[in-house]
């Protein structure tokens, strides 16, 4: 996995037709010698890159998923294709969410425990270095789930149609749309917590969960 970010490097046409460069339909692309594919073969939604950003920010973070991995039980082999889909390609950004719901939550652990050390204990190279592991940020985590249309199936990742594109974007719009308003990341939390996930699918709220 190679990142390309417009704050380290220019970024060009060739970054993005790699960044779309999807096998087999589409070849790979050469930057600087090596050759790029999509890099959803690898992570679809590669949240860990905004995550562990240094240094760490408040931040509202909106991941757009066009595999809804919550759906009802297949009856059909098509169903059963889109499911696996949907499951497989959500599953890893999933587990880097539950990943940084823990490690956020420890950084305000440590931070919050930090304070109560007495002041001579918080000059002592070693605590002070310890401490340094604590982090008093947060960050709100909004998924935007797509939610199933009608007649879609598990080729809807390679739908390149006029109408089919047309569909997802007039739906994407209306379900963010929706999410804006509702702002969940505007209520209260603990102050312990330091990440909290709203997931909302088709402009419903699905879960709003803090670091458990």
């Amino acid at each position: 996995m190679r990142y390309f970010d417009s704050r380290d490097m220019p970024l060009t046409l060739d970054h993005v037709l790699a960044s779309g460069a999807l096998p087999p339909g589409f070849p790979p692309v050469r930057i600087d010698g090596e050759l790029y594919w999509d890099g959803g073969i690898l992570s679809n939604t590669p949240v860990e890159v905004v995550f562990d950003d240094n240094p760490r920010k408040d931040s509202l973070v909106f991941a757009v998923h066009i595999w809804n991995p919550h759906g009802p039980e297949p009856e059909t082999i098509w169903e059963v294709m889109n499911r696996q889909k949907d499951v497989q390609y959500s599953s890893r950004a999933a587990a880097h969410i539950k990943r940084q719901r823990q490690l956020h939550k420890m950084r305000h652990i440590i931070a919050e425990l930090s304070r109560m050390l007495p002041e001579d204990k918080r000059r002592d190279n070693r605590l002070a270095d310890m401490a340094s592991y604590g982090c008093l940020t947060r960050m709100h985590v909004v998924r935007l789930l797509a939610p199933a249309l009608d007649h879609e199936d598990h080729s809807k990742d390679i739908d390149f149609s006029a109408n089919g594109i047309r569909r997802r974007r007039e739906a994407g719009y209306r379900d963010t749309m929706e999410t804006l308003e509702k702002a969940p990341w505007r209520a209260p939390v603990d102050d312990i917590e330091g990440f909290i996930l709203h997931e909302a699918s088709g402009g419903r709220m699905v879960q709003t969960a803090a670091a458990r």
